[in-house]
């Protein structure tokens, strides 16, 4: 029974781990614990399955970061902005 009470999480666990997982940083315990509670809850797997399909929708974009060099004269452009008003 102490197995059993070990395997079994709630919801808010299992979105958890789906999170974790996600990023691939989830252990092979969290992630059989995830499967283990997707099989029985249908809230889960529709979760689970909209975080998949956001994770390859960002993969697939083609989303370019600032530097930060980029950011820092940003940052100077608002300061004076600011200072100005």
């Amino acid at each position: 029974m102490d197995t059993k009470k070990r395997l079994l999480i709630d919801c808010s666990e299992a979105a958890y781990c789906c999170d974790k997982n996600q990023y691939k940083e989830a252990s092979v315990t969290e992630k059989l614990k995830m499967l283990l509670h997707l099989i029985y809850c249908k809230k889960c797997r529709k979760y689970s399955s909209h975080n998949r399909h956001l994770t390859e929708l960002i993969e697939r974009s083609n989303i370019k970061t600032c530097t930060e060099e980029e950011k820092k004269e940003w940052r100077e452009e608002i300061e004076k902005e600011i200072t100005s008003i």
